[in-house]
């Protein structure tokens, strides 16, 4: 698998998908005129900005600049290469993607192909090693008592690494794996002594659970000791093929199962995971070794609208469910907290009450974000004190002040008054106070300072959301609009301008387009999107594509924009002389200054003879 697909399969695989069927899978799209808008996949905000357009077959975002066609779409949320986007969408469309060699001309292509292999290759021979022989036992064993059953084990491809320097460095080795490859896969680890190089294995006596992409494939390890020793859990460092923060363990078999339900459960641990999974519940995933973090706050939203943390009752556990649940809410997710006995984490629960208990007592009984924002001030606070219960109750009150709901408002200082026997009045009057007094810090917060995270439709006019200042800017970016529409236009701008554009970013599409068409490639903007290398020129060719321009352009515009961008180096010449003017004049040199302003007369003369 890799190399370089056939151009008739690319083409096959654009033909097939439309980009709103495409992106209706991670984002909850509405129309708007021609275009679909919904909240953007690859940042937090509240206010739609990212646009898709079906006649143009490509996206845009007006917040974060991401941008491209169907399959840039994909390479992004699914974080996967060209070829795998492409191997991935023709699978779902029953399209044949021939056998080819790896590409020559991409060696970081070849070296993921290769850590794959070896990743693939290290989680069969564990899991062999665990189910099948005896230096297996020890961890079968282990596994059994914390109630892992055979089909568990096979079904998560768990493995063994025996306490051995090379065993897996000799086992690869022997397949003809590189070992600088294989310690920037994160399988090997490097010593240097004396100059010396020395690999070894990097999971050594470790129950090994494999970790995967949302495509299945193995990615990285967690390894969990099983002797003695320190440190008690290992995980694979940051390589080219994993990066812990933009993963979730399980994903990729859970992913179905939390958009049935449209609910996720989160753990912290692999073995909450799988006993969660053994116990009924196959909606569930884990971090991998830290905290939440934004992008995989993201990734739950693409999936879920709701989502049940479920962590350790321990105060790091409870720390980091409350980071968790504030990433969750910037995504607009509905976040409930599953209390654990004190004690207890999920996977112990589950092993010692089963999993209806755990459904019924632990998942049903979920608090929802303000009530557990409520149960961790009372944690800070000792309740049979007066005076510590009253700055529990003014801190609860702030608290409930923040909620967008009235109702919900008025549920809580029902709550607060029932729980301490107080005056509903007096609460609703402190709620009033907190959110006066809010509502004063947050107006001081803005002053000098204007945010807009909200979006405007291109086609209400031709530069909305862009970032352009000059005119002769502007003009540019209305004639690579029109250039990635047509070829003629392409063609005719490459004749009157060349590669005088003044802004790099657009000199540089404008080159590409000489090239795209040259090439024989079809007036199509989401193929040239896609033939862009950098992501950069993608986001603004993105920009450029949802400019609502006219379909036809007369002559004598684009003749406009061009004298726009041909005057930028006289305007500059002139504004250079005219600051060389003052100098002059502050040093007393009157004929000097006179001879630039001749100078600066001329060009002006020049410029309004190109106007005409």
């Amino acid at each position: 698998m890799g190399g370089r697909i056939p151009d008739e399969v690319i083409d096959q695989v654009r033909r097939h998908f439309d980009i709103v069927d495409i992106v209706q899978q991670y984002v909850s799209l509405k129309k708007s005129g021609r275009n679909y808008f919904g909240l953007c996949p690859f940042h937090s905000e509240k206010s739609p900005s990212f646009s898709v357009a079906p006649d143009k077959q490509i996206y845009y975002c007006f917040g974060c600049g991401a941008g491209g066609d169907a399959i840039k779409f994909v390479m992004d949320v699914e974080q996967l290469t060209f070829a795998e986007a492409i191997r991935h969408l023709a699978d779902q469309a029953g399209i044949h993607v021939p056998e080819t060699g790896p590409s020559e001309t991409d060696p970081a292509e070849i070296e993921r192909m290769e850590m794959r292999k070896a990743m693939d290759l290290a989680a069969k021979l564990y899991h062999h090693v665990l189910m099948k022989t005896r230096y297996g036992a020890d961890a079968r064993n282990y596994l059994a008592k914390r109630g892992v059953s055979q089909e568990a084990m096979e079904e998560f491809q768990l493995g063994y690494a025996p306490a051995s320097f090379d065993f897996l460095l000799s086992f690869l080795k022997g397949r003809g794996f590189n070992e600088a490859l294989l310690e920037k896969a994160g399988l090997l680890s490097l010593r240097e002594d004396k100059g010396m190089k020395r690999y070894f294995d990097r999971f050594r006596d470790r129950i090994m659970f494999p970790i995967m992409d949302s495509q299945g494939r193995v990615i990285a390890f967690g390894g969990r000791l099983l002797g003695e020793g320190r440190p008690k859990y290992m995980n694979s460092p940051e390589t080219p093929i994993y990066s812990k923060g933009n993963h979730l363990f399980n994903l990729h078999r859970a992913r179905s199962h939390i958009r049935k339900e449209q609910q996720a459960i989160l753990f912290e641990g692999y073995m909450d995971v799988i006993s969660a999974w053994q116990a009924g519940f196959p909606g569930c995933v884990a971090t991998l070794g830290t905290s939440l973090t934004d992008d995989q706050a993201r990734i739950l939203k693409r999936n879920t609208e709701t989502v049940i943390l479920c962590y350790d009752s321990d105060q790091a556990g409870q720390n980091a469910a409350a980071r968790g649940m504030e990433l969750l809410r910037k995504q607009e997710c509905t976040v409930k907290i599953a209390q654990m006995p004190h004690g207890m984490d999920p996977d112990d629960y589950i092993l010692r009450f089963g999993g209806t208990a755990f459904k019924e007592e632990v998942l049903s009984a979920a608090l929802t974000l303000t009530a557990f924002k409520l149960e961790n001030l009372k944690r800070n606070h000792n309740l049979h004190d007066e005076d510590d219960r009253m700055k529990y109750l003014a801190e609860a009150i702030g608290t409930i002040a923040e909620l967008p709901l009235v109702v919900e408002q008025d549920h809580y200082l029902r709550r607060l008054a029932e729980e301490f026997g107080l005056s509903l009045d007096a609460l609703k009057e402190d709620l009033r106070r907190a959110k006066k007094r809010k509502k004063g810090e947050t107006r001081r917060d803005k002053e000098g300072f204007r945010w807009n995270n909200g979006y405007r439709e291109p086609s209400k006019h031709l530069l909305a959301g862009t970032q352009v200042h000059s005119v002769a800017e502007k003009s540019e970016m209305c004639l690579v609009a029109h250039m990635m529409r047509s070829r003629t236009v392409t063609e005719w701008v490459k004749e009157k301008i060349g590669a005088d554009f003044n802004t790099e970013i657009y000199a540089a599409l404008a080159a590409y387009l000489y090239v795209y068409y040259d090439q024989g490639n079809p007036e199509d903007m989401g193929r040239f999107i896609s033939s862009l290398p950098d992501q950069a020129l993608i986001s603004k060719a993105s920009e450029c594509a949802m400019l609502d321009v006219p379909e036809y352009l007369p002559e004598e515009a684009l003749l406009d924009y061009v004298r726009h961008i041909k005057n930028v180096p006289i305007l500059r010449d002139i504004e250079e002389k005219e600051k060389m003017v003052e100098r002059l004049s502050r040093a007393d040199e009157p004929v000097k200054a006179a001879q630039l302003m001749q100078e600066i007369a001329q060009l002006r003369k020049q410029l309004q003879t190109r106007m005409k």
